[in-house]
């Protein structure tokens, strides 16, 4: 690529040109991968580096466990320069190569999973937690209502990013005392979701119901708890494993839990494993959405839309919908298909060409 030592250079060449001959050279440029792509190999490995994993994350750098003792560390120089469509170079969860001198993190080893959303402005990936077996994904009867939808965008969420997911039901003790469509809600929920073969556990912490099930479920495993605000995940880990977590109350007048947790934070379980707790959010957007995600993980909606009349149906207000009729006779869960249609939406409003078949 051509460099211009004088503004004036600059402005006598055509400019367009000058763009094109920029972005083939960023494109065939590989330097800025020598030390932190994840998926170029490093032919050389620097020497005298400490190998530890990433365990918190905050403004003054990245905590990183060594087994014998956590320091905080940096980002080298060259790491923070990379071009990368992903908001955060490092996660919890992340193995990392430090060098002696400041303690500066200077390579980060292959993941093999990951739980990422979009971020705030829906152009970059922001990771949550790497290197991780299973997604515990938290929602909770009554306090905060229970969301299907929000659970679903979870689901598709761990699949793309190579986990197994499970989902807990906390606050089961309010269900006696919950309202009648809460109720059935609750009920519709476990009808429409069992099916799908992902372990389902109610629990309550003032009870204790399920509270073993899940301590076994996490024992062994490195896991990460998500959920919206409000659900009591550091309550429960608290239950399971005698943890002294900070825990918060559900703010009466929204109905939403406040923000506790504020870092993601990995923290080694008694008897073997470790679990990541997050902090609760309010909406969770799957980063780069599109159908086949969709097709993959509504398969009874995908099965049943194949005897539509019209190729592109979009199960809404087409006559002989196959879809519609399954939905009115009971086939299809009435939760299940909203979601659908929620995520539907946000993928055609997020891209100009919507292939359906």
């Amino acid at each position: 690529m051509k460099h211009f030592e004088h503004e004036e250079d600059f402005h006598s060449k055509d400019r367009k040109q000058f763009r094109k001959q920029r972005k083939l050279a960023q494109k065939t440029d590989r330097s800025q991968f020598k030390k932190s792509d994840q998926d170029s190999p490093i032919e050389k490995p620097m020497e005298g580096l400490q190998r530890g994993r990433v365990i918190a994350i905050s403004g003054e750098g990245a905590s990183v466990d060594f087994g014998d003792k956590i320091s905080l560390c940096s980002l080298k120089g060259l790491m923070k320069k990379k071009i990368s469509k992903v908001k955060n170079i490092i996660a919890v969860g992340d193995w990392v190569k430090v060098s002696d001198e400041g303690g500066a993190i200077a390579q980060v080893e292959p993941r093999f999973s990951h739980l990422s959303r979009s971020d705030i402005s829906g152009r970059k990936e922001q990771l949550i937690a790497v290197n991780i077996d299973q997604a515990i994904i938290i929602a909770s009867i009554g306090s905060p209502p229970l969301k299907p939808a929000l659970i679903d965008r979870y689901l598709i969420a761990a699949n793309k990013g190579a986990m197994h997911p499970l989902i807990i039901l906390n606050k089961i003790d309010l269900f006696e005392t919950s309202s009648e469509d809460e109720k059935l809600r609750y009920r519709e929920f476990i009808s429409a979701y069992e099916p799908l073969g992902i372990p389902i556990v109610s629990v309550s912490t003032h009870t204790r119901i399920g509270i073993e099930a899940l301590s076994h479920l996490l024992q062994g495993k490195t896991s990460v708890f998500a959920g919206q605000s409000g659900v009591g995940k550091s309550s429960l880990l608290n239950a399971c494993f005698g943890l002294k977590l900070k825990t918060g109350d559900l703010a009466i007048k929204t109905t939403k839990g406040s923000h506790t947790t504020t870092t993601a934070t990995l923290i080694p379980l008694p008897g073997g494993g470790y679990c990541v707790d997050t902090p609760g959010i309010r909406s969770f957007g799957v980063w780069k959405l599109c159908v086949s995600d969709l097709k993959a993980h509504f398969r009874e909606i995908t099965a049943v839309g194949e005897n539509c009349r019209y190729r592109n149906c979009a199960h809404q207000e087409e006559p002989a919908c196959a879809v519609l009729k399954a939905l009115a006779t009971g086939e299809i869960s009435t939760l299940r298909y909203e979601s659908y249609q929620h995520l539907v939406q946000e993928i055609k409003n997020t891209s100009k060409y919507t292939t359906w078949r």
